[in-house]
């Protein structure tokens, strides 16, 4: 009995090792996003994005997109200008602090779940699209 404690021990801290070691298992992104709707109103809706990023170096663009399908952004889609506050498509507004952006997409079709992506343009390179589902 003890023989075998003493190599699942053995067994777990390897197995904590290599999970805490900083081997990245799986990809990260540079940033984190949702969307909040506001009450439906004859079937529109407000719309805010949050994003927080990590690192606001470089970065020139962000794009935001949002749908009722997968893959089909037919309710958002509009790539801002890193910090312009102006110029902003009807309903848009764009407010940050530090490196959490509160975007404000205007109004749209309600839907009870959205799909999402958001992506970062930096350094002349796009970041992979952060895609999230919410309802």
């Amino acid at each position: 009995m003890d023989k075998y404690l003493i190599a699942l021990r053995r067994k777990t801290l390897l197995l904590l090792f290599i999970l805490f070691s900083g081997i990245p298992l799986q990809a990260q992104s540079n940033f984190d996003a949702y969307v909040i709707t506001s009450a439906p109103v004859n079937d529109k809706v407000m719309g805010t994005m949050f994003v927080t990023l990590v690192d606001t170096n470089q970065v020139e663009f962000i794009e935001i997109k949002l749908g009722i399908n997968e893959g089909i952004f037919n309710l958002f889609d509009y790539s801002f200008v890193y910090d312009q506050t102006t110029s902003l498509p009807t309903g848009c507004t764009w407010n940050r602090v530090g490196t959490k952006l509160n975007l404000s997409l205007g109004e749209f079709d309600y839907s009870d779940v959205l799909f999402g992506s958001v992506r970062v343009k930096s350094n002349g390179v796009w970041s992979d699209a952060f895609a999230f589902v919410t309802n």
